[in-house]
């Protein structure tokens, strides 16, 4: 007697099948599925490879489009922490790739402020000094893949300290208008210290909302809690984009 094999190539075409037709479901750019944009180019805790079209006001960023991929931006939270500032950002989409470059300046108005309610707080303190203002830059690159977005973003601040960060993003847009976002990157200095985020985001046609938790891993020793450490903080953002 012969013994009869039964192949398994079968099975193996339909699990391919499976994982192709579910490839080509997640990143076919189909009308009813496209990628949906926030109004005001913001992730979690770093910028979205994507161009601002329409004028938007939002928490995290708020801008004024001026034609050709430019726009000027400001940081609201950043603005009621006072610490206003201004920058200008360009973007381009070209088929799925998406570029950006942009500048801001931040001039701190509450050094003076800081400074009392240190020197109040901790009597061994004679005297203490900020200096949060100055230059930033950055540049993205993002590809666009149906409704899965990856990109790349290099940040350089010359505040008090000079810092240098370069983080990856990955977006999916797993229902609707809804997304879950992660973000993972370090500064580049010594030991190249661990940042990132994670968290869920709704970019509506006018309403945006993101909402998750970032590390920073932040240690400032005059902090009276958790001896100074802050491992991490909420990333939150409210916009409203007019169209």
């Amino acid at each position: 007697m012969n013994p009869h094999h039964h192949s398994s190539r079968p099975n193996r075409s339909i699990a391919a099948g499976l994982v192709l037709s579910a490839l080509g479901a997640l990143l076919g750019s189909t009308e009813a599925h496209a990628f949906n944009h926030a109004g005001n180019a913001r992730l979690l805790a770093s910028d979205e490879a994507a161009v601002i079209k329409r004028p938007v006001l939002g928490l995290q960023r708020s801008a004024v489009p001026l034609g050709l991929g430019f726009a000027l931006d400001t940081s609201v939270l950043a603005d009621l922490a006072l610490a206003p500032n201004l920058g200008v950002r360009w973007g381009l989409e070209a088929g799925p790739h998406r570029f950006v470059v942009g500048a801001r300046y931040t001039k701190f108005l509450g050094s003076q402020l800081v400074s009392n309610f240190v020197t109040s707080r901790e009597p061994a303190v004679k005297e203490f000094e900020i200096d949060f203002q100055g230059p930033s830059g950055y540049a993205l690159y993002g590809l666009q893949l149906g409704r899965v977005l990856v990109q790349a973003e290099v940040r350089h601040w010359r505040y008090q300290t000079v810092s240098t960060t370069a983080t990856a993003a990955l977006v999916l847009n797993f229902a609707g208008n809804w997304s879950v976002v992660g973000e993972l990157g370090a500064r580049l200095k010594e030991g190249f210290p661990l940042r990132g985020a994670a968290g869920i985001r709704y970019a509506g046609e006018n309403f945006g909302f993101s909402l998750g938790a970032a590390y920073v891993d932040l240690t400032e020793p005059l902090l009276p809690v958790n001896e100074g450490r802050i491992p991490f903080l909420p990333a939150f953002d409210l916009s409203w984009t007019f169209r």
